[in-house]
């Protein structure tokens, strides 16, 4: 999916998304998890979709990774929701 096509989704949704040297989060108002995926190199491709808790964050020294990861957008849109 095209970053764009990404990003006028989650805004359709209610979702406000913010970028950071390619790292897309997603949140809404009163919900409780984040959509996040990333730029897929120098494409203008999103990858690594998922989900997570607002307050969980993965821990690279303990093997934790917080973000469950969806096959679509859709998918992620609606576990968030959930």
């Amino acid at each position: 999916m095209k970053i764009e096509n990404a990003i006028k989704k989650l805004n359709k949704e209610g979702f406000t998304v913010t970028e950071a040297n390619g790292f897309y989060s997603a949140k809404k108002s009163g919900c409780k998890k984040l959509v996040e995926f990333h730029r897929n190199g120098r494409s203008d491709e999103a990858t690594c979709i998922g989900y997570r808790r607002e307050n969980h964050h993965s821990d690279s020294m303990t093997d934790y990774c917080a973000t469950f990861f969806c096959d679509s957008l859709a998918r992620a849109i609606k576990l968030a929701l959930a």
